[in-house]
């Protein structure tokens, strides 16, 4: 890409100031109670950051004797920047979550001239994260999702101008990017393997050139992540990121025994517990906080074999592509959690535990339909784009969708909670935005000759680069507009 001229500077910095206006009128009420914007995981953020803030070490609070490996570094790092610039004042802290939430908004305009070498539709993918309804809820939440949306769309800018230009240096910063977003959460640290393998396609580089950029890459991932797992070795968590990996596996082990043997996730969940605390009484057997952990996951990756076929069955669960409207009602004090409501859905369904979690006032969810429209269009342009990469056989185009949506969406799990959709909406949102397009070019297209290649063909490349010369972004001499 050319350098983003004074023009698109300026409309980055108009929609990074709409997101943040946006996301802070909607955390009016978090303002003025930022407890409404605390949920259970919010307290292992805060106790590091408060941990760090008083002598710089990292523990699960600040009177804690020893270290924690539960948590990832960089959002209890993020915490205490703000609590030390903001006097401890946790309101200051809300303003920081949406100033770090809406600073992707302006980053995936970026990744959209890259992506479709157009203005409009570069900003109407913008507008369309900033727009979602979950994207909305989480922003201001003592929650990390926010600041690894931002990285997720770093990624997705950085791997799109290395397909476009390829030039090293930006997929080393693809790679940094995701070394960052896996200190932000672990689900990301498998992520550089897909990443690497989605470059081997890439056109115009010599083999033994791909080997090489890729070595580079995965050492630069290793390079920010590392040093963090062997911290968590020498504290006696093993040698782990971070300690929930074993939490995520108890949730869908109970999951999947929930669906088997129809009752509650949660009653397996407190059975879980009962039995690991009688296990770990035995101290010369589990000392240390490593030898617990892999008891646990040894044993919740037991049963989730024993099912495999109903674990593999409920992968793909669709509650996650759902808009998080509890929690977007929840923050404005409209709604309130805590009723099992998830026990609901996987027993007896999304529509029962939509009645369940409402308590009969359906009404509610209509408040913001306009959103939740928004949202359920970036889903049918990003399956209509979907659809058209496979029949003009677009198979960069379908690798990234896998890279950025596919897997995020499965790395979870079947756990069908609503926030796992956010890290795959940003190249959803790129999809969608594109999808007027490929119509377009589907009706130009005469009877019985095929689709026509169009600007986004790495056929058309030559041609496009002549018609064309008014776009901002001019096809790579070496690759042409692979997307």
């Amino acid at each position: 890409m050319n350098r983003p001229t004074r023009q698109q500077w300026k409309t980055a910095l108009i929609l990074f100031s709409a997101a943040l206006l946006l996301f802070l009128l909607y955390a009016v009420p978090g303002l003025l109670n930022p407890e409404l914007l605390m949920r259970i995981d919010s307290a292992t953020y805060l106790g590091p950051a408060y941990s760090i803030l008083q002598d710089f070490t990292y523990k699960s609070s600040p009177d804690a004797a020893l270290p924690t490996g539960l948590r990832v570094p960089l959002y209890p790092l993020y915490l205490a920047i703000s609590l030390l610039i903001g006097g401890k004042s946790l309101v200051f802290c809300i303003v920081m979550n949406c100033l770090i939430s809406a600073l992707a908004v302006p980053l995936l305009y970026f990744a959209g001239l890259e992506f479709s070498k157009s203005e409009p539709k570069a900003v109407a993918a913008a507008l369309l994260l900033m727009l979602s309804p979950t994207e909305i809820a989480f922003a201001p939440m003592f929650l990390s999702e926010g600041m690894f949306v931002t990285w997720v769309v770093l990624e997705i800018l950085f791997m799109v101008r290395y397909i476009n230009g390829t030039k090293k240096s930006d997929l080393l910063l693809a790679a940094a990017a995701g070394g960052l977003a896996a200190l932000t959460r672990p689900l990301n640290v498998l992520w550089i393997l897909p990443c690497l393998f989605v470059t081997f396609f890439i056109r115009g580089i010599p083999f033994g050139g791909k080997c090489l950029r890729a070595l580079l890459g995965l050492a630069v991932f290793a390079v920010i992540v590392m040093p963090w797992v062997v911290r968590n070795k020498s504290i006696g968590s093993g040698w782990r990121i971070d300690e929930v990996a074993a939490d995520s596996l108890r949730h869908n082990a109970s999951v999947v025994e929930s669906r088997v043997n129809d009752l509650p996730a949660n009653f397996y969940r407190e059975k879980y517990a009962m039995h690991f605390e009688n296990q770990f009484r035995d101290k010369q057997k589990y000392p240390d906080r490593d030898s617990q952990l892999s008891y646990e996951e040894h044993y919740l990756t037991g049963i989730i074999l024993n099912h495999k076929i109903v674990y593999f069955s409920m992968f793909f669960n669709p509650s996650k592509l759902v808009p998080d409207v509890p929690t977007f009602l929840e923050n404005l004090r409209l709604t309130t959690g805590g009723k099992g409501t998830w026990d609901v859905i996987v027993k007896d369904g999304l529509w029962a535990g939509t009645r369940h979690y409402f308590e009969g006032k359906l009404y509610l969810p209509f408040l913001i339909l306009p959103l939740m429209l928004i949202l359920l269009a970036t889903y049918l342009g990003a399956f209509g784009a979907l659809i058209c990469a496979v029949r003009e056989k677009d198979y960069m185009l379908l690798l990234l969708f896998c890279l950025f949506s596919v897997y995020y969406l499965m790395v979870v799990g079947p756990g069908g909670y609503p926030r796992f959709q956010l890290p795959a909406l940003p190249f959803l949102c790129l999809m969608a935005s594109r999808f007027t397009e490929l119509l377009k070019r589907g009706e130009r297209t005469p009877a019985g000759q095929g689709p026509s290649p169009g600007p986004d063909s790495p056929h058309a490349a030559a041609d496009q680069k002549e018609k064309d010369t008014s776009l901002p972004i001019q096809p790579s001499k070496t690759t042409g507009e692979i997307l």
